[in-house]
């Protein structure tokens, strides 16, 4: 039995007995239509469904006559316009509207929500109440990660990138999930600004719009090594310890692998689902020396519904996927499984989602959190995210790899791609949905997009398309009329996704 009451001027639907609401709606017309689809029984503030049911049964009476002569009415019409040879230019119109409808397109203003079953099985443009994984846009052009994921009245969060305003963002985008003001679970995987600058947010005179001041934090676990000292670093520890303060409890990686002081390697949070801290060799050895430092250091999940499996590694870089991978041998441990989803390591970087990683999870589905395009790191056409080198491995495996935002250097400034990622499943089947489109990755303009480019030899290997080659925003870019110029796809179509 569900209640459906009104509570701070919202209506929520609330199992009987539950301290939680399963759904809030702005109107209590909204929480009847979901819980009669759900084939719910309830009652709405204290008055049982059969009452409401017979005062809805009284006004067919009224507007059944009504009914009848609109019917007569559009009869009449009808044969009137049949009859004089009009009717068929109007068949004609409607069916050109209902085709251009239907149509795919690939521009960013498009959104393309009609609901349908790919050839893979997996289900396009609805999102599952059971389990659901958001992968957010962070409202800037700066890439970061924050992932959103939601088990029944479980909320959890994973990184608060990309920038300490994104806290704003981020909890806009919560809130229409989370009712209760509690995020049973915080993971901040590593200590680099495009993960954890939202735990932290802004602050003006005594208000702050971190996510670790915004919420009460259940469980909070995060990076066990860390080689970065400095203001951001410092900012999220005194977060860190304000959430501890007012209740949550603290554990690093490397005390949940090994179920130490109380943490656990796997946390069961219904009877169906549950998420494990995988091993990470650097949770317990200095990444100084290799090539991902900072990164490799990042906490990696995996989490379980039934037979599926979705894994998130933060931003592992190669040597951080070998060892994981080489743990997992099948006799030190279980080996990883096939995951229907994986979150692109490293933003789609080319030192991360390396081939034995891939090899090992064979991943359905990739979901990448960057701004596409972007010059925050480098000016190198290829080596931006997601990089070329990215998309010829994960090719290899999926050609469902979406992307949350780009970047418009014409209008100079970001854009939905995909939008707000949500993966989903109820158990026996898979969703996905963007909040712009759900169009792949190999399929969107971005990808395609033809830009004038000019090999250069000083600057990495490959195209840039800057005529500046800092690492500012730039404002020129190359066009027909610059010597050595050559006209190219931003990216190449690799030949498994021809």
């Amino acid at each position: 039995m569900y209640i459906i009451k009104e509570k701070n001027g919202k209506w929520i639907l609330i199992k009987k007995g539950a301290k939680r609401a399963a759904k809030t709606f702005n109107t209590k017309a909204e929480a009847v239509a979901y819980a009669e689809m759900k084939g719910y029984k309830y009652d709405i503030a204290g008055t049982k469904i059969d009452n409401v049911a017979r005062k809805i049964k009284k006004k067919p009476n009224v507007i059944i006559p009504i009914i009848v002569v609109l019917l007569l009415v559009l009869i009449g019409v009808t044969a009137y316009l049949y009859f004089s040879g009009n009717l068929t230019p109007i068949i004609n119109s409607i069916t050109k509207k209902e085709d251009k409808t239907h149509e795919t397109k690939t521009n960013g203003d498009n959104h393309n929500h009609e609901h349908v079953t790919g050839e893979d099985g997996i289900e396009e443009n609805i999102i599952f109440d059971d389990f659901q994984i958001h992968f957010l846009e962070l409202g800037n052009h700066y890439t970061g990660d924050s992932t959103y994921i939601k088990v029944g009245n479980i909320d959890i969060l994973i990184d608060a990138g990309s920038r300490s305003g994104s806290a704003d963002a981020i909890k806009q985008y919560i809130d229409q999930y989370c009712t209760d003001g509690i995020l049973e679970y915080v993971i901040a995987t590593h200590c680099h600004q495009d993960h954890v600058s939202g735990f932290y947010g802004n602050k003006s005179g005594s208000t702050r719009t971190g996510i670790l001041y915004q919420y009460k934090i259940g469980t909070l676990i995060d990076f066990a090594l860390s080689d970065v000292s400095n203001t951001i670093s410092e900012a999220y520890y005194i977060a860190r310890d304000y959430a501890t303060s007012n209740g949550a409890k603290h554990y690093t990686a490397a005390e949940c692998y090994n179920n130490e002081n109380g943490a656990k390697s796997t946390y069961q949070l219904t009877d169906n689902v549950s998420f494990d801290i995988l091993y990470n060799y650097y949770y317990f050895n200095s990444a100084s020396s290799t090539e991902g430092e900072e990164n490799n250091y990042s906490v990696c999940t995996m989490f379980n519904y039934g037979e599926n499996h979705y894994i998130l590694t933060g931003d592992l870089e190669g040597e951080g996927e070998a060892q994981l991978v080489n743990h997992y041998d099948g006799v030190t441990a279980p080996k990883l499984p096939h995951c229907v989803l994986y979150k692109g390591g490293h933003h789609g970087s080319k030192t991360s989602s390396t081939d034995k990683l891939l090899a090992a999870i064979t991943p359905d589905i990739c979901c990448v959190c960057c701004c596409a395009g972007d010059n925050e790191y480098t000016n190198n056409l290829q080596h931006q995210f997601p990089t070329q080198s990215f998309i010829n491995r994960i090719a290899k495996y999926t050609d469902r790899v979406y992307v949350t935002t780009y970047f418009d250097e014409k209008e100079k400034t970001f854009k939905s791609l995909n939008g707000t990622i949500a993966v989903s499943s109820n158990g026996t089947k898979i969703a996905v949905k963007g909040s712009n489109n759900t169009i792949r990755l190999k399929d969107s303009d971005w990808f395609n997009e033809k830009i004038y480019a000019v090999p250069t030899k000083n600057y990495y290997d490959g195209f840039r398309i800057y005529q500046n080659c800092s690492k500012s925003k730039a404002t020129e870019y190359y066009d027909s009329s610059t010597p050595g110029v050559e006209l190219i796809s931003r990216r190449t179509l690799p030949n498994e996704w021809k």
